[in-house]
């Protein structure tokens, strides 16, 4: 048995280190809960949920230092995100933000 630091002719300091994302997990998991088809990338902006079948943006999700998030859509018009209402963001907390994606009150999501 090989000590602790120890060479075992793997280069340890190459491999890059694993960073997990809850959040991305969270979104993941409630994606597969309903049958999968859309996929989730993490940006600089927050998280973006797009379409795995064709790579087309469907929603993203924006941290706020409150721990919640706000929710935008993309404009096919535009061609950027935006925000839902005319009176700013729509901010929810994750589990509330999903099942706002998913159910579309505006039908803005799944066009």
């Amino acid at each position: 048995m090989a000590k602790v630091g120890e060479d075992r002719g793997v280069a340890v300091a190459d491999e890059a280190p694993v960073i997990l994302d809850f959040v991305e997990s969270r979104i993941a998991a409630y994606n597969h809960h309903l049958g999968g088809g859309v996929g989730v990338r993490k940006d600089r902006h927050g998280y973006t949920l797009f379409h795995e079948d064709c790579g087309e943006p469907v929603a993203r999700l924006r941290p706020r230092a409150d721990g919640r998030f706000a929710v935008l859509y993309w404009s096919v018009f535009s061609e950027r995100w935006k925000t839902i209402g005319d009176f700013g963001d729509v901010v929810l907390g994750l589990d509330d933000a999903l099942e706002y994606i998913s159910t579309d009150p505006m039908n803005c999501f799944w066009h």
